[in-house]
């Protein structure tokens, strides 16, 4: 049988550029055997995580939606950010996103649409973005210690340039230290044009798990910046106190 690890690489071939594989594509993208790449299917497939849907092409299966419905019923963050998600969009009119780190991605793991929210976010649930625009993504990258920052600037130096941050190391880490003491990030059409977005990171004890944000529409009505930062701040002090009551419990 083939390692778990090297099995579930599969997975990860699966964008929103490439929907679909071929046997011939993971023996060439995982740089194995086309025998190991039909072992890897074949196991894939019997466990419902891919299925076939033409001769030789696989897409996921379903058994990536059951784990993700388990994710939205049974995940801790989620669980104890979901009514209050509700309510700071009510008391903003904002689009509220959460987010998760995950690798040097962010990913939304829910979202609820706010009245004054834009009519599009890029930040859709499952969606993994950049850790370098935007105030849900940034305000993430602030917390990270010098040694990832490093790690960062050594690996994605292209994308930081793009993204207006130094790629030096140590003046990154300051610039993002700046940003941090500000505890509310705030940006403006960094990820999408028509709108405003105000995020704060999300902790668990000295464990940084993503961030809590509110985007605005440009042309909403009665923007008010510093009420809606307070609301932000208010609102992940609460959820961090679930998650800490969890823990305790």
């Amino acid at each position: 049988m083939a390692k778990t690890a090297n099995v579930l690489q599969v997975l990860h071939l699966f964008t929103q550029a490439r929907h679909q594989v071929r046997v011939a594509e993971i023996a060439r993208l995982l740089e194995v055997s086309s025998a190991t790449a039909y072992r890897y299917v074949a196991e894939l497939e019997h466990t419902g995580f891919i299925e076939s849907a033409a001769t030789g092409v696989y897409v996921l299966g379903p058994a990536i939606v059951e784990l993700d419905r388990q994710i939205r019923l049974h995940d801790p963050l989620i669980a104890a950010a979901s009514d209050i998600m509700r309510t700071l969009s009510e008391r903003t009119g904002g689009t509220t996103i959460l987010a998760r780190l995950h690798a040097s991605k962010v990913v939304c793991v829910d979202q609820v649409r706010g009245r004054h929210g834009p009519k599009a976010v890029s930040y859709e649930r499952g969606r993994a973005m950049p850790l370098y625009r935007g105030a849900t993504s940034t305000v993430i990258l602030a917390q990270l210690d010098r040694d990832a920052i490093r790690a960062l600037a050594e690996r994605d130096a292209s994308e930081i340039r793009k993204a207006g941050l130094p790629t030096n190391p140590q003046a990154l880490a300051e610039r993002l230290r700046a940003l941090g003491e500000k505890l509310v990030a705030h940006t403006q059409g960094e990820v999408d044009a028509d709108a405003l977005g105000w995020a704060i990171a999300i902790q668990h004890g000295k464990h940084l798990l993503g961030s809590l944000s509110v985007v605005m529409s440009r042309d909403a009505p009665d923007l008010a910046p510093q009420r809606i930062a307070e609301q932000l701040r208010r609102a992940a002090l609460r959820v961090q106190g679930r998650l800490d009551s969890l823990k305790a419990s």
